[in-house]
């Protein structure tokens, strides 16, 4: 099945999405990048704002909840042009589909308008719990005395958000799913300090989630990357400064399994349109 080029990006409150697309924004605006811009997009407004942000050393502020934009984005790779769509939107929009189990339309919009997913994890928020699959009974013995967190884990949240937008969009998984494509965004990876693989940070930090994926989508259709938008955190002057000197299109990464440190974020969109 052909899949179109539009993207839509998922990304629950306080998962990076906004630093993100402000980066994007200004590697397009300052040809930094293997993806180009075309011409000037329109409803660039609160993007722009939160390159602005990063430009005089603060760090980006969450979309209001309430926000329900579309940016379109004319762009070119390599010789093949097209238009970037993307849905900037609050994040509790997307906590709220899993809280109250419905969508409405603009999120069956969504859904089924783009073929493409990039799903943003942060790694450093999720709440680790015992894990029988990956410990067993001898291990869980020894956890008996301590507190018990009860509710549902966040792994268990991102399953249900999942099969959610699914349900919004009337994809079974009957089958392995070969669209919509997927491509999982770990961000703030440099929080993570580690030298772990993308896909072996989802395993062990999220194992029940990445067997949910693997088990649904056909191997070659998801993939997972890392994602460090900003580099390292704006709580000091030290690096507040780096950023009003260099300007924020000289930092942030990706974590490829060919390139541990890839400069250039626009590569995110290449990862996804080449699934």
């Amino acid at each position: 099945m052909t899949a179109n080029n539009e993207i839509l990006i998922i990304g629950p409150p306080k998962s990076g999405k906004t630093t993100f697309l402000a980066q994007l924004y200004g590697r397009l605006i300052n040809r930094v990048g293997k993806l180009k811009l075309l011409e000037t997009p329109d409803n660039i407004e609160a993007i722009k704002m939160a390159y602005d942000r990063l430009a005089d050393g603060q760090e980006t502020e969450p979309t209001p909840s309430t926000d329900n934009l579309e940016v379109k984005i004319p762009v070119r790779q390599n010789d093949h042009e097209f238009v970037l769509h993307c849905k900037d939107y609050g994040g509790e929009q997307v906590r709220d589909l899993v809280a109250q189990m419905e969508y409405d339309k603009t999120w069956i919009e969504r859904a089924k308008k783009n073929d493409r997913w990039i799903l943003f994890v942060r790694p450093s928020e999720i709440e680790q719990r015992f894990d029988l699959s990956m410990k067993g009974f001898a291990e869980q013995e020894k956890k008996k005395n301590k507190t018990v967190i009860t509710g549902a884990s966040d792994q268990s949240h991102f399953i249900e958000l999942i099969q959610v937008i699914l349900h919004a969009r009337e994809t079974g998984m009957k089958d392995l799913i070969e669209t919509p494509r997927l491509l999982i965004a770990l961000t703030c990876w440099d929080e993570l300090k580690t030298n772990e693989k993308p896909e072996e940070v989802l395993q062990h930090k999220m194992p029940l989630f990445y067997q949910f994926i693997a088990a649904n989508w056909l191997p070659e259709k998801f993939k997972v990357v890392g994602v460090s938008a900003q580099e390292f955190p704006l709580q000091n002057q030290e690096n507040r400064d780096k950023y009003l000197d260099e300007l924020p299109e000289n930092f942030g990464y990706l974590v490829m399994n060919e390139n541990p440190k890839e400069k250039d974020l626009t590569r995110l969109i290449e990862e996804v349109l080449t699934l």
